[in-house]
């Protein structure tokens, strides 16, 4: 793949964590690109996740396809994560240090979210140590505020108030429609109103610890879609 254009701050961090020279990193870089059968920047930015070295503000400046061929290629940073734990001695200098679980729960948390304002209110604490309630808190915060920035009801509304507002399952009441079928449209109903009382409510009214890391991910992940769906609807009131 031809090289473009690669952040100097993350090639030398790159190198600094590999005790590397720069000129390696490139070498490194062009393998995975090619490997992969990736863009050059996609290439660098996996390889400094799996290293640990943040890559948001680089990664936000270059374009929709080379945002998706990171995303895509993800897994790679968090599937293979026991890779090189069977290496010798004699071939340690020539490894990677090995990936620790926080970076691979991250590249599986930007794998998994892609909505951008979910990912930003929840990123940070689904990497916490503890209190998984609150990424479940926000994520459902996120959903309740663009059902009712899409539906704009004339006067405020939360919860299950607020779906019964913006989504009915008969096609001629509904506010929001997300198909003409009305088997899909009732379906997608009723899983909106089953997420308020199940984790909304549960997580906005109490402090509880009841939901581990990976519950809150699973959740996290269940609501990107939601909110995709709810981002294609279509206002027909």
């Amino acid at each position: 793949m031809a090289r473009g254009h690669l952040d100097k701050k993350i090639l030398e961090k790159i190198a600094d964590k590999l005790e590397k020279k720069r000129s390696a990193i490139n070498v490194k870089v062009s393998q995975k690109a090619s490997k992969l059968g990736i863009s050059s920047e996609a290439a660098l930015i996996l390889l400094a996740k799996e290293l640990g070295i943040g890559t948001a503000n680089y990664q936000r400046k270059l374009d929709s396809a080379k945002q998706a061929e990171v995303r895509e290629s993800l897994p790679v940073v968090f599937t293979q994560k026991n890779r090189n734990k069977k290496s010798t001695k004699s071939s340690t200098n020539q490894i990677e240090k090995p990936r620790n679980k926080k970076t691979i729960l991250s590249a599986a948390i930007e794998y998994l979210i892609h909505d951008e304002e979910l990912l930003g209110r929840c990123r940070d604490i689904l990497l916490a140590k503890s209190n998984f309630d609150r990424p479940i808190n926000q994520a459902t915060l996120v959903l309740e505020d663009r059902i009712r920035k899409k539906s704009k009801p004339g006067k405020r509304l939360v919860g299950e108030n607020l779906i019964g507002y913006a989504f009915n399952a008969d096609l001629d009441k509904t506010v929001l429609k997300i198909s003409n079928i009305s088997a899909e449209q009732g379906g997608f109903t009723f899983i909106l109103k089953g997420i308020v009382p199940t984790f909304r409510n549960p997580t906005h009214h109490h402090v509880t610890n009841e939901f581990s890391q990976e519950d809150a991910l699973r959740i996290c992940s269940f609501i990107d879609v939601l909110l995709r769906l709810v981002d294609k609807s279509e206002k027909i009131k």
